[in-house]
């Protein structure tokens, strides 16, 4: 009598056991404190349909091509962000390939050693080199993007997948501002703000790229219009790469 009892308390606490560990296991993958997955007050069921990439962080590099402006002669310190929140619609039973789309707040920044000087005639903008010899120490140029992103997800089916989202966002540019901080000996005397621009384009369409393991991934897009309008301006076409972190 005594074995039997012993027996079937036994079992009951391997049963028990095992049960917490599956339950640890399956919070552990989709429930840990960076709350990179989220599924409720309690664990997940094992077979329910994975949601990933729901917020996602990108902390990338700016900059600017166009015909007559070549790439990467800004500043290595031309750091922006964009703050994704995003609907995963699984299109498939093991959410290997879905469809995502939400919303995005971004900031576009570029240091550099040029100059936006803002034609008032023409209603146009010209990007000036050189503005040691205007006494200006940097120049920094910034505009702030609300965005409707789009994107087709392709993952594997384990929890640690790799990934690749392609897509593109349609976004509206606005604020955009220019800082000019003067010196003189070394010393900063004189920074001047200025907003807004005579032909800025606020509307912009781009196509972007996202590839990773899991909540990491290597970011990188490209808008298809200029941020100037004028016939006049110098023509920039915004471009970013950088590092993606989904949290959840």
């Amino acid at each position: 009598m005594r074995f039997t009892l012993s027996y079937i308390i036994f079992i009951s606490l391997a049963f028990r056991l095992s049960a917490q560990d599956q339950d640890t296991d399956i919070m552990s993958r989709h429930r840990p404190g960076a709350l990179w997955y989220y599924a409720g007050v309690k664990p997940p069921l094992p077979d329910r349909v994975r949601r990933y990439d729901r917020l996602v962080f990108d902390i990338v590099y700016n900059d600017w091509m166009s015909k007559s402006q070549k790439p990467f002669k800004v500043s290595p310190l031309s750091i922006g962000f964009n703050v994704n929140t995003m609907f995963d619609v699984p299109m498939t039973k093991n959410n290997t390939v879905s469809f995502g789309f939400g919303f995005a707040y971004g900031l576009y920044r570029v240091r550099m050693n040029d100059f936006f000087v803002r034609n008032e005639t023409e209603q146009s903008t010209e990007l000036i080199t050189d503005v040691k010899q205007y006494g200006i120490e940097k120049s920094v140029f910034k505009v702030n993007s609300l965005s409707i992103p789009l994107e087709l997800r392709f993952r594997g089916t384990n929890w640690k997948h790799i990934k690749i989202h392609v897509g593109g966002r349609v976004s509206y540019y606005f604020l955009p501002s220019t800082t000019l901080t003067g010196n003189m000996d070394g010393k900063i005397v004189s920074k001047q703000k200025t907003v807004g621009f005579y032909d800025f384009n606020n509307f912009n369409a781009s196509a972007h790229i996202r590839f990773g393991i899991r909540n990491w991934g290597l970011y990188a897009s490209y808008d298809f219009m200029p941020f100037f309008k004028s016939a006049q301006s110098t023509k920039l076409n915004p471009f970013q790469f950088g590092v993606s972190v989904s949290l959840f």
